[in-house]
């Protein structure tokens, strides 16, 4: 915690001392609270013998330059990063109120004025903290953001940083935490009520309805980490070999993650049975996820083109949990379709290439089961879906049921998908196709679950250790070397290092001669004169257009003497005397 002064009591007492109009300085978004310093008018300061007087708080001047705050994507994740900074801000204002840190009330008196006071400081200054002269400030926590993820987790990571910011800069806002305060009515209510609050958090499930939901470009913003420098450090249980828990090793690349995927997928991917995911206190809303889930499946692999079902017709049925892991499974949608592909899912792990991570299964349960206020484009599958698929029941329980019911059904549905191993690998936004045709495989694409991968984290690329294919034409100075030696009856050996003598000789040559090579050649002088001398330089002119091969009509002017007279260069005629 950190102590700030309360701006309301400390005007009020710079007002009683008679000081001069004080000069406020906000911290953040607490408005009444900062500190504040003024300057005694001449008179009074020669009667009390005291100069200037400022009220602040001297964890403002431990901390300038010398903290960093977490990056976004960081906080988003709630790693290491994010605690090891916030545990150094933390540490900077532990014990703030019993130590220098605290907040400080300066003077700039004479000696005879501070001997006086010396006596009666500590009583004074009891009594002037006593007065709630003081405000503490507690830190916010990111982790259950992290933990939880909310409808708008990124949106309330920009919040949460900006207010943790705010506790000891003025931080400059960038447009998507503009939004975000825009939305919550950020600045009318910090300097109204001198604090800020956020009536709308929901304390379960950490979403605030008063903000946006988190959408593509915000969720980059947050999660990208390009042109941000990280330190990459070695995994200290990173074990290369290669066993049946492991089959590519504790860390391998990314590169041999993507290549398994494409040609095995099944060896790297562990599929535990009997998974559960939480089971909300409302039986019926467990079942009624795993209903919807049922339906969604089934639907779903209908909008597909039969000609990627191995069996025309043979679309699922699934009827329980168990069936429904089952369907979205490697080795099941191997059966079902025909060529599928299955991608690398950029997420969950250490060590994933530079770049913005992707959604996780979870977060992923909103493109195919987007809001009740969602406006779906001109595809008519969304329509279709909507009107007698899954969609319409999925939307009669959202704008029938209380708040409390939909919370929960949705936490059980980001639950589930989180726990499935495939999934098609759709756009985020719901305006897009249902299916990706790949390109290579000529089949539908599937997304693997990162967090069936048999590894401990994903390692550096592998250095090339490939031999490289030899060439399959000789090098110019062998060619040459035989076909000098036929043509003069040389020998081999005689007519590479005659070569190689030449070249040293003209590399010598072209390093001597270099300056002059490069030297500009200055253009050629025409003499002026009057008269006459007209004749001669237009003879001149000629004679060069003559030598360079060009046909050309220049236009030129003499200047001679008081007079200046236009001379006309006609081309030159080839043939003519």
């Amino acid at each position: 915690m950190v102590g700030l002064w309360n701006l309301t009591q400390v005007d009020a007492s710079f007002a009683k001392a008679a000081t001069n109009t004080p000069r406020l300085f906000n911290v953040g978004t607490l408005a009444d609270y900062g500190a504040v310093s003024a300057e005694y008018p001449i008179d009074r300061a020669s009667v009390i013998q005291m100069r200037y007087r400022m009220a602040y708080n001297l964890i403002f001047e431990i901390v300038r330059g010398n903290i960093q705050f977490p990056e976004n994507s960081d906080a988003y994740a709630a790693n290491g990063t994010f605690h090891a900074r916030i545990n150094q801000i933390i540490n900077l204002y532990r014990d703030a109120k019993q130590s220098s840190y605290g907040v400080r009330d300066e003077l700039r008196a004479s000696i005879q004025t501070v001997k006086a006071l010396l006596p009666i400081a500590k009583e004074k200054m009891s009594a002037y903290v006593n007065a709630k002269t003081t405000y503490s400030v507690t830190k916010v926590l990111q982790s259950r953001v992290a933990k939880q993820r909310p409808s708008n987790a990124c949106n309330l990571t920009l919040l949460t940083m900006h207010l943790i910011k705010c506790i000891v800069t003025n931080p400059r806002e960038d447009s998507f935490t503009r939004f975000v305060l825009q939305d919550l009515n950020f600045q009318p209510s910090s300097q109204r009520f001198g604090i800020f609050f956020i009536p709308t958090l929901h304390r379960q499930t950490l979403a605030v309805y008063q903000m946006e939901q988190d959408d593509d470009p915000v969720i980059q913003h947050v999660t990208s980490t390009r042109g941000k420098r990280k330190q990459c450090q070695k995994d200290p249980s990173e074990d290369p070999r290669r066993t049946e828990e492991y089959p590519l090793g504790t860390h391998p690349s990314w590169h041999e993650i993507t290549d398994i995927l494409d040609t095995n997928p099944t060896l790297i991917i562990n599929t535990p049975s009997n998974l559960q995911f939480s089971q909300s206190a409302n039986g019926q809303i467990h079942h009624i996820v795993i209903q919807l889930l049922c339906k969604w499946a089934h639907n779903y692999t209908c909008t597909i083109n039969p000609i990627f079902l191995t069996e025309p017709e043979n679309y699922p049925q699934p009827e329980t949990w168990q069936d429904i892991l089952n369907f979205w499974t490697i080795n099941q949608i191997q059966d079902t379709f025909h060529a599928p592909a299955f991608l690398p899912h950029k997420s969950h792990w250490k060590g994933l290439p530079k770049g913005s991570k992707q959604l996780s299964f979870g977060e992923r349960f909103r493109s195919f089961f987007p809001p009740l206020e969602t406006e779906f484009s001109a595809s008519p599958v969304w329509h279709i879906l909507k009107a007698i698929g899954y969609l319409k029941d999925y939307h009669t329980f959202l704008s029938t049921k209380p708040e409390h019911d939909i919370l929960s059904l949705q936490d059980g549905l980001q639950a589930a998908f989180d726990l499935l191993e495939c999934l098609p690998d759709k756009v985020a936004g719901i305006n897009t196709q249902p299916w990706k045709h790949d390109p290579y495989k000529e089949g539908p694409s599937f997304i693997v679950n990162a967090k069936a991968y048999k590894m401990s984290g994903v390692g550096p690329p592998k250095k090339n250790t490939n031999t490289p294919c030899p060439r399959a034409i000789a090098t110019h100075t062998r060619i040459e070397a035989l076909l000098l030696a036929d043509n003069l009856n040389l020998n081999f050996n005689d007519a590479i290092k005659h070569i190689k003598g030449n070249n040293q000789q003209a590399q010598n040559q072209a390093k001597h001669s270099a300056k002059h090579r490069n030297k500009r050649k200055p253009p050629q002088k025409i003499q002026k004169s009057q008269g006459g001398s007209a004749n001669q330089t237009q003879e001149i002119q000629l004679e060069h257009l003559e030598e360079d091969g060009i046909q050309e009509e220049e236009e030129g002017e003499e200047e001679g003497g008081e007079e200046s007279s236009n001379h006309y260069y006609l081309p030159k005629v080839f043939g003519d005397n």
